[in-house]
């Protein structure tokens, strides 16, 4: 054996140990960092578990990608989105038949009961009157709304008043499938016809979050001041997987202004559906653009395109162009233009109403004024922001409990793979026979979440949004990076302690 022989060959396990401490403490790195348990209800095999909206907070991407769902052995269980291959929502538009009720009357539109107005239900469910109301419709407090003919979830009512009617007309709205139980859709809510400043302001449509119900029932808050309605169309959607309701975020403030915008950072991922603009004075109206600010860079290609689901904003602008505010900042999505008012009435305050936007992912919502931003008040506005949760399906593959696990930051160059270890799959390969017209049949899962993590503004987000605010390191993660570097540290440093102990012993063997 050649004198320089075993030098070169410790020099070798030198550098394959420094390989294998490498390689290990990058495995280290890359499994998922935060886990959260599963709650399970019935017997599966497969459960369907909406996450909520923070959940965004604590995954490192937006599409939700790095998510996985764990059996007690840590394994890997199969699991896949839904919605995103089932049929497209079918949307509909309905004037509806409507019926006035006196203000005294209980709304169970029972003969018996009701001596001045009774109904009789025809062959195909609907209503029709058995006796004509003894009061003009003047006197009407209240109104039946007959939507027993729609199909799928009710999106909103548009109403039609006189058009000579001015001012504003609260109510609630209540749901019915028997017209004798009755359950509250919302809080109160307006119809608005004004003439303020050469301008008129008209809201006559109102959301009703997707409700099902055969009957509705509009009740005046004052029945003194009730509009004069003259019809009713109902907006509805029939969707194959069942929708969970909107979440909404808590208000938050501008976190920066400018001459004649508004900047207000948004959550982290959240797919924003809804608008809510709260103006902090009374009488105060300004025309105004909705922006949305995107990062610099554009998101990888292999990251699916999220697919919308708001009909409601489809409906609203599917016939529209595009808005005509200009956009100052590249990166800057003009999303809708439109006018927000809060104003003091006889009857109230009439606020603006929630705005439907398109359910894309927005590091910042830009609100731009059409003159300077002091329009909006001498307080800027605060805004809150809705979205549908997602929701997936998975298969109780192995023994519980069960775990939600994620990575809480992003890895250099990682793509979409289908073949990556507890990746989504497609439902058609998760459940055997599946047929995107019907939904998948699954029992109920919950999740709960940690406390979400200190917020991070990514550089680039924060460079195009041209917001100079510094990103913090998560101190959540902090004690485990370190440990895992240290851990790393010293097992590098004994494997290479050993080899250059075993080449001295070799070289003074070969002296």
């Amino acid at each position: 054996m050649k004198p320089g022989a075993k030098p070169s060959r410790h020099v070798a396990q030198i550098g394959l140990a420094m390989v294998l401490a490498t390689a290990w403490f990058g495995a280290a790195l890359a499994q998922p960092a935060a886990t959260a348990p599963i709650a399970l209800q019935g017997n599966g095999p497969y459960y369907r578990l909406t996450l909520p909206l923070g959940i965004y907070a604590h995954a490192a991407y937006g599409d939700l990608r790095d998510l996985r769902v764990r059996n007690s052995a840590g394994s890997a269980v199969p699991y896949a989105w839904l919605r995103n291959e089932a049929a497209e929502p079918r949307l509909a538009s309905k004037e509806v038949p409507i019926f006035a009720l006196p203000a005294s009357a209980a709304g169970s539109a029972d003969a018996s009961d009701d001596a001045a107005l009774s109904f009789r239900v025809r062959p195909d469910g609907s209503l029709a009157l058995a006796r004509k109301p003894a009061r003009k419709q003047a006197d009407t407090g209240q109104w039946l709304i007959d939507a027993s003919q729609l199909k799928g979830s009710l999106l909103q009512a548009r109403f039609e008043i006189a058009p000579d009617a001015r001012g504003l007309f609260a109510f609630r709205l209540e749901a019915s499938d028997d017209l004798r139980h009755w359950r509250p859709i919302g809080g109160e809510e307006q119809l608005v016809r004004l003439a303020h400043g050469g301008q008129t302001i008209e809201r006559l449509a109102v959301e009703l979050d997707n409700v099902q119900a055969r009957f509705l029932r509009l009740r005046w808050s004052d029945p003194k001041n009730g509009a004069p309605l003259t019809g009713v169309a109902i907006d509805s959607v029939q969707e194959v997987e069942p929708v969970a309701p909107l979440e909404w975020s808590a208000a938050s403030r501008p976190e920066r202004c400018g001459v004649d915008h508004c900047d207000y950072a948004l959550p982290r991922g959240v797919p924003v559906e809804s608008l809510r603009i709260d103006l902090a004075d009374v009488n105060t109206l300004a025309q105004v653009g909705i922006s949305g600010l995107l990062a610099a860079i554009p998101a990888p290609a292999a990251e699916p395109a999220r697919v919308p689901r708001n009909p409601l904003y489809a409906l609203r602008h599917q016939q529209r162009r595009p808005p005509s505010s200009s956009a100052g900042t590249p990166g800057e999505v003009p999303l809708l233009d439109t006018v927000v008012y809060r104003l003091s009435q006889a009857g109230g305050e009439a606020r603006s109403p929630v705005l439907a936007l398109d359910g894309t992912s927005y590091s910042h919502l830009r609100i731009r004024t059409s003159g300077p931003v002091s329009l909006l008040g001498a307080t800027p506005p605060t805004i809150s922001v809705a979205a549908t949760p997602r929701t997936l399906v998975f298969l109780a593959q192995g023994a519980a409990p069960f775990s939600l696990a994620w990575r809480t930051a992003p890895e250099k160059n990682a793509a979409v793979q289908g073949g990556v270890p507890g990746a989504a799959l497609a439902l058609a390969t998760l459940v055997p026979g599946y047929n995107p017209n019907k939904p998948v049949a699954a029992d109920q899962a919950s999740v709960t979440l940690p406390p979400p993590p200190v917020a991070v503004v990514d550089a680039v987000v924060a460079a195009a949004a041209q917001l100079p605010v510094p990103t913090q390191p998560d101190p959540s993660r902090k004690w485990w990076l370190w440990g895992a570097l240290g851990v790393g540290f010293l097992l590098l440093a004994a494997m290479a302690w050993s080899l250059f102990a075993s080449l001295r012993k070799d070289r003074a063997a070969a002296g």
